[in-house]
């Protein structure tokens, strides 16, 4: 459940809140979500932004490495990896955004564009982008994208390149907290009825809330609204070079 905005003209990015489990207790049209966890899918560094898309397991460990004092660039975090024996594809996807200029130094997976002044991704990209179109606001388009995606909700948050005001969580949350937030106070949605319920009421005749959340762990993610990207080679050449620009650039060289 995603939106996310690179906004070049107002020097911002911008992100929903939202997290969920696509296919909920092995049903197809079920997705259970939670909004406003602290585990937030944009990053800082002193001089850089990082927007994230994908699994929560690997935004998690990105989030974690690019945090350290020093760049660990020879055991950076995988950008892909396969779960449950090998069956299923856990992948997230990446922009990389210098503050001082605004500049995308790399990205990885869908980013739509609006001329050359804004990028967008995620299940909301097309209505986020559609909004900009007409109103060139990065954060009204993550609004006005989650009353048309259902995969997009919660607080709007935001990172000002060029100021270093922001929203991001104080106390960064973790999987874990989303986990947590996920069995007290979330909510499923039958995306054909788009009937909600909250997960305190939820029934199913073949688990329980909290059974059917543990078996969705692995799956926890910021959805994209395509397949999960499966990086090629030249991608994860060009991510560890624009990797070790930023360690370069911050003096986080190990």
């Amino acid at each position: 459940m995603t939106t996310n905005v690179i906004c070049r003209a107002q020097h911002l990015l911008t992100s929903d809140s939202r997290w969920s489990i696509e296919n909920f207790d092995g049903q197809p049209n079920l997705v259970a979500y939670v909004d406003d966890t602290g585990f937030d899918k944009l990053a800082v560094s002193p001089q850089f932004g990082m927007v994230f898309a994908g699994s929560a397991l690997l935004i998690e460990a990105w989030k974690s490495w690019f945090a350290a004092p020093v760049l660990d660039l020879k055991n950076r975090p995988p950008a892909k990896m396969y779960v449950n024996n090998g069956t299923v594809l856990l992948s997230v996807t990446i922009g990389l955004v210098e503050k001082a200029t605004s500049a995308l130094i790399f990205s990885a997976g869908m980013f739509m564009s609006h001329r050359d002044v804004a990028l967008f991704s995620g299940s909301g990209a097309q209505p986020a982008k559609d909004c900009y179109a007409a109103n060139n606001c990065g954060l009204r388009a993550v609004t006005s994208a989650a009353v048309r995606d259902h995969f997009t909700g919660g607080e709007t948050k935001f990172v000002q390149l060029r100021t270093g005001s922001m929203n991001l969580s104080v106390m960064p949350g973790s999987k874990q907290d989303m986990i947590n937030a996920m069995q007290q106070r979330g909510f499923v949605m039958d995306t054909k009825t788009k009937t909600v319920t909250a997960m305190s009421d939820w029934k199913s005749p073949t688990s329980d809330a909290q059974r059917a959340i543990s078996a969705g762990i692995q799956t926890l993610s910021a959805p994209t609204g395509l397949p999960p990207h499966v990086w090629t080679s030249q991608e994860e050449d060009d991510l560890d070079r624009a990797l070790m620009y930023i360690a370069q650039k911050e003096g986080r060289v190990g």
